[in-house]
């Protein structure tokens, strides 16, 4: 009988960790039992990879698969240490072989995913891992269509960029990727590329922004708040990019004290005030 998993690696040297076990921590236990899950927590010190946590995402799963720990058809679930499970009556799950968000900051977000282990998945793993194309990619600039300047895609962004890398992604659209063709698949098209259009409609799962939502209006920059989501309609708020982890979150959602929080009148102003005060912001941090 297949089985499912949830991994969180929680490794911070600040405040940061005892946010998380007094607010994440027990979230994410609560929402696993609900959900038939076993909770996997990573807090140990572990070997970094290619000298950066995040790329832990995916070794630790190879780790997983290699030592029969999880086994074909079992389902593993990732979420980032900074997110809140908002509406944990829902279930993140996969009904193909690979799950992922595009967020609020349109981008083909690594911060939570759902695997079904198949050949399929376990190819991707392996993909996204490689160390030839690793090496090769690192070398490769190119250039942020926002902030202009050109650097190695593969050191900014990692994991995530090594799944760009595989789906033939453009590295930014201030377009959302919604309304791109394929969802962005096959927008930058390069020797990397390596799945085919059909094999990643076949594969793959993109759910809707509400199941990773990283901007909200008074609690982040909104630099990137590409596509929004009402409040109400949150189901994972991730405090992605150093934003302040918000423990209103993990209260009553439906309380009058909630509700003032993010229904304060600027909120009603938000279509008019909001576009000319991000291309102030978006000029500035060009500069």
């Amino acid at each position: 009988m297949s089985k499912k998993y949830l991994m969180v690696i929680a490794n911070y040297p600040d405040e940061r960790q005892e946010f998380f076990e007094k607010y994440m921590s027990p979230r994410n236990k609560a929402y696993a039992k609900m959900h038939g899950y076993e909770y996997l927590e990573y807090k140990d010190n572990l070997a970094l990879v290619r000298n950066n946590p995040t790329w832990w995402k995916f070794s630790i799963v190879k780790d997983l698969i290699d030592s029969n720990t999880i086994k074909e058809n079992d389902i593993i679930s990732h979420f980032d240490a900074d997110m809140c499970i908002a509406k944990p009556e829902y279930e993140f799950t996969t009904n193909k072989s690979f799950t992922y968000v595009i967020d609020s900051g349109n981008t083909h977000c690594m911060g939570c995913y759902s695997m079904r282990i198949n050949e399929w998945s376990k190819n991707t793993i392996d993909m996204i891992l490689d160390e030839k194309r690793y090496q090769k990619q690192i070398d490769v600039k190119s250039k942020h269509e926002f902030f202009g300047y050109t650097n190695s895609f593969i050191e900014e962004f990692r994991e995530q960029a090594a799944w760009y890398y595989l789906a033939g992604i453009k590295r930014h659209s201030d377009i959302p990727f919604w309304d791109l063709e394929n969802f962005g698949w096959h927008s930058s098209k390069d020797e990397f590329t390596y799945f085919s259009l059909d094999d990643l409609y076949k594969n793959v799962e993109i759910l809707p922004t509400k199941w990773n939502v990283t901007e909200m209006l008074g609690e982040s920059h909104m630099l990137f708040d590409i596509n929004k989501t009402h409040y109400k309609e949150v189901i994972i708020r991730h405090f992605a990019s150093k934003q302040p982890w918000r423990k209103e979150w993990f209260d009553n959602t439906e309380s009058f004290k909630f509700k003032l929080l993010h229904t304060f009148p600027i909120n009603y102003l938000r279509k008019y005030i909001e576009p000319p005060l991000r291309k102030i912001k978006r000029r500035f941090f060009r500069s």
